[in-house]
């Protein structure tokens, strides 16, 4: 009997083991923090990423959009977060816009979350209501400078990247228009379609249905070259203005004192969803472009945007609201 007891136990121990581990590490819940509302491109990214994530690392991964405070809220809930990878953030460059626009935040940018993967990036477009009389982006930058403050432009808030994008634009082309900020995407393009404001810079692909339906008109888009969505609409580059930061971006970052493993873990897991082709494909079918990068591309990528919109912040006297 004694024995087969000293037989059996070592089974019985390596069992117990891989019980625990599966009790304390693939049973636990991975939650994609999306600091935007449902239908922007770090919710949809987050949501394609999700399920192939679960597969990877054989845990449960789920998406929960924390909004509010133009992303302050969402982006302080991994900040406090337990540092144990079972909590990633999945934020758009608004990270870096509102971190140049509020001095008093919960958070530093750079401190306190560590950087995971570059996933993607989305062009954006200008577009306007119909009634506006610019077919062009010039003809939109006269029309702006015969009106000084008489053209209002659209933003889900402060901070956003349609807002901060649209006061780069003012400054780089002299131009005076008035910022009207909304609680979200939603009610800026209703506004926007309903002529109750006249301009806004919005990521492409959440506005094409409207241009397509002849609710907007696009004037002008990002990217070195005209989209494959957009080929009959200029470029800001072909129409002259090469200066403009035209692109939004998607990344995953987790807590501070994240352990280096599991950073390195969840890098290799996302890089290797983003880069392949079925996934590229399905994000290109929503206006994202896959832009894989490891955690050093995001963090030169995070500190170049973070001095960048200071600038823009600084010249525009902007004031967080």
């Amino acid at each position: 009997m004694n024995r087969l007891f000293k037989t059996i136990l070592p089974i019985m121990m390596v069992l117990a083991a891989g019980l625990s581990h599966a009790q304390t590490s693939s049973n636990k819940i991975v939650t994609l923090i999306v600091p935007t509302t449902p239908g922007t491109g770090s919710d949809i990214a987050a949501r394609l990423f999700a399920p192939r994530l679960s597969k990877r690392l054989g845990q449960p991964v789920v998406v929960e959009n924390r909004t509010g405070a133009s992303g302050i809220i969402g982006i302080s809930a991994v900040a406090k977060a337990a540092p144990d990878g079972n909590t990633i953030l999945f934020v758009p460059n608004t990270i870096a816009m509102i971190s140049s626009l509020n001095k008093n935040l919960p958070w530093d940018p750079v401190n306190d979350f560590v950087p995971v993967a570059r996933l993607g990036k989305m062009l954006v477009s200008t577009v306007v209501n119909p009634s506006v009389p610019a077919k062009s982006l010039g003809q939109l930058i006269a029309l702006a400078k015969s009106k000084p403050g008489q053209l209002n432009y659209a933003s889900p808030g402060s901070g956003t990247p349609h807002h901060l994008r649209t006061e780069m634009f003012k400054q780089i082309t002299g131009t005076d228009m008035t910022h009207v900020p909304y609680k979200g995407s939603a009610g800026a393009v209703t506004d926007l379609i309903g002529g109750q404001v006249q301009v806004g810079f919005f990521p492409l692909h959440s506005v094409l249905p409207m241009v397509a339906a002849g609710k907007l008109r696009m004037l002008a888009t990002s990217g070195e070259s005209r989209s494959r969505w957009t080929p009959d609409v200029p470029t800001y580059r072909e129409s002259g203005i090469k200066e403009l930061n035209d692109y939004d971006w998607v990344a995953a970052f987790l807590p501070r004192k994240t352990p280096k493993e599991i950073v390195n873990r969840l890098t290799r897991e996302l890089l290797a969803i983003a880069s392949s082709p079925d996934v590229q494909e399905e994000l290109a079918d929503h206006g994202i472009i896959a832009n894989p990068g490891g955690p050093d591309e995001l963090s030169a990528l995070l500190k170049k945007e973070l001095v960048e919109w200071k600038k823009v912040v600084d010249d525009a006297h902007i004031v967080a609201e």
